[in-house]
């Protein structure tokens, strides 16, 4: 039975739902049939497979999370990503699961990675460093969100004193009674922004200037392709 008011938009939102109260390998096309009221074969006049509505999904986080974009630092892009990525998994710890399967491909993805190619080369990055400072960013963030998502999901609880033997390890006792009060996220992040500005390398020719659609060769981080004309290709491996 068709609904009248079933669309592209619920469909998505559906699964994502399902994705964050089950996990992401609930959300099938049945699943979401079901949770709508609808025969499955409803969805077929809205979206055409189970691929399909997984790029739909991230294209909604992506939309949700609002990335950094237009004339900005890189440093400040580095900041603002994280902070959007790390909400974005909290509100949705389940569908966020999906960064970790396949890039980010729609228009809001690549605005924001065109943006901070831009701000890298502005910089003085070549095109090699630039390509790896963004690889660096896209791996260090997902593993810092990883970890916040698996200490939410299953808290560290303190040891028990029979199977902690702490006087024979000081530092290890000292270092956990600071873990409460460290910044660990915070700190990642400026070690991260401190090391790819010391090991930043320049192009002798074309150093401190704006990118160029000549020059974006970071522009597909995954398959080093420019980010301007074609197919969008993927923007963050």
């Amino acid at each position: 039975m068709a609904r009248p008011d079933l669309n592209r938009e619920k469909i998505v939102a559906t699964a994502i739902r399902i994705a964050d109260e089950q996990r992401l390998e609930a959300v099938t096309l049945r699943s979401i049939a079901r949770r709508l009221g609808v025969h499955v074969t409803s969805l077929y006049n809205h979206i055409p497979s189970k691929d399909a509505v997984l790029e739909e999904m991230i294209d909604a986080l992506v939309a949700e999370a609002d990335l950094p974009v237009g004339p900005l630092t890189w440093q400040d892009w580095i900041r603002r990503l994280a902070a959007a990525m790390r909400a974005l998994a909290k509100r949705h710890p389940g569908a966020f699961q999906l960064f970790l399967r396949r890039p980010a491909r729609g228009v809001q993805a690549l605005e924001s990675l065109e943006s901070v190619i831009a701000a890298f080369r502005l910089d003085g990055f070549d095109a090699v460093s630039t390509y790896c400072a963004i690889k660096a960013v896209n791996v260090t963030v997902i593993g810092l969100i990883v970890d916040d998502l698996a200490r939410h999901l299953h808290p560290v609880l303190p040891p028990e004193s029979g199977r902690f033997p702490g006087d024979g390890f000081p530092n290890v006792a000292e270092i956990q009674a600071a873990a409460g009060e460290a910044d660990s996220f915070g700190f990642v992040l400026d070690a991260l922004i401190d090391g790819l500005a010391a090991n930043r390398r320049h192009d002798s020719a074309d150093a401190r200037r704006p990118a160029s659609t000549t020059d974006r060769t970071a522009g597909s981080a995954g398959s080093g392709r420019p980010a301007g004309g074609g197919t969008a290709r993927k923007p963050i491996d």
